[in-house]
């Protein structure tokens, strides 16, 4: 019998190229949804600016009540150093706040879920805390901690907790029991256990929460702030209040939305890395 001769094998560098190019594809593919996704958002935006424009200019209504956005984008652009000094100290308070909230809130979430009794003595506590307005016990943290960075750190720290815990003890709990007694079979540690199974599937939970804290974050921050501070975005809408530059506390207001939206979209970004980590992750190997 003859040699039964096969088709060549593809050169390396061509598949490589190919692999590349669906690669570009699909990221220019997911691009252009994303933009299209947001462009009634935007339209929407555009046709508030536009309305908000005439109706001041038309009015003739003063800067110091309520400023045009042409003028708002002006101060902005005048004291953009300044803004971006603030909006440095305020994002250094959020990101540590944001952090050591959501560590104890997972920590705290685990015990709940292990713990009959942590669960009955500390839930409790956790839901009438988020009952008090954080800006009453503003002025309580600064005489505990001084005027530093630490009273801002706790204030965005506490209002990140309850999200995320909350979510998290509910993810823990959703975890299939069937998936969890297949585990102890094969003789798997309750640590195994955790980090194979419960997290993972806690992951969509987490996020959720995750989301809802980096917003709250900044409001925590913006809001501790307001006391006893001299710098920071919160500092800087309170000044501008003070001295009727209504124009830069709008410009103010303006960063501190897009450093909202930049930090909620961070939090996107990771829940979409560590969801595909987790899916594509095998369960086997313990």
């Amino acid at each position: 019998m003859g040699k039964l001769v096969g088709a060549p094998a593809p050169e390396p560098a061509t598949t490589l190229r190919e692999g590349r190019r669906e690669t570009g594809g699909r990221l220019l593919a997911e691009g252009a949804r994303a933009v299209l996704a947001n462009v009634p958002a935007a339209a929407c935006l555009g046709l508030l600016l536009a309305a908000w424009q005439v109706i001041v200019t038309t009015l003739k209504i003063s800067d110091f009540i309520l400023p045009a956005p042409l003028e708002i984008l002006k101060v902005t652009v005048r004291f953009f150093p300044q803004l971006m000094k603030h909006t440095w100290t305020t994002t250094s308070e959020i990101l540590l706040g944001f952090a050591i909230g959501n560590v104890v809130a997972v920590i705290m979430a685990v015990f709940i879920v292990n713990s009959r009794f942590v669960e009955r003595a500390l839930y409790p506590l956790i839901i009438a805390s988020q009952t008090i307005p954080k800006v009453a016990v503003a002025p309580l943290f600064l005489i505990w901690f001084g005027s530093g960075l630490t009273p801002k750190v706790v204030i965005t720290a506490i209002v990140c907790f309850f999200p995320t815990v909350v979510n998290t003890v509910q993810g823990l709990r959703a975890t299939d029991e069937h998936a969890i007694d297949l585990l102890r079979l094969v003789a798997a540690s309750r640590r195994q256990i955790f980090v194979k199974l419960q997290f993972p599937s806690a992951l969509p939970y987490f996020f959720a929460g995750l989301k809802i804290s980096i917003a709250l974050a900044v409001i925590g921050a913006i809001i501790g702030e307001w006391v006893g501070a001299n710098s920071g975005l919160g500092y800087l809408i309170m000044y501008s209040t003070q001295t009727l530059r209504t124009d830069l506390m709008f410009a103010a207001l303006l960063v501190v939305s897009v450093l909202g939206v930049v930090l909620y979209l961070v939090a996107v970004l990771f829940e979409r890395l560590f969801s595909w980590r987790a899916s594509s992750a095998p369960i086997g190997g313990l």
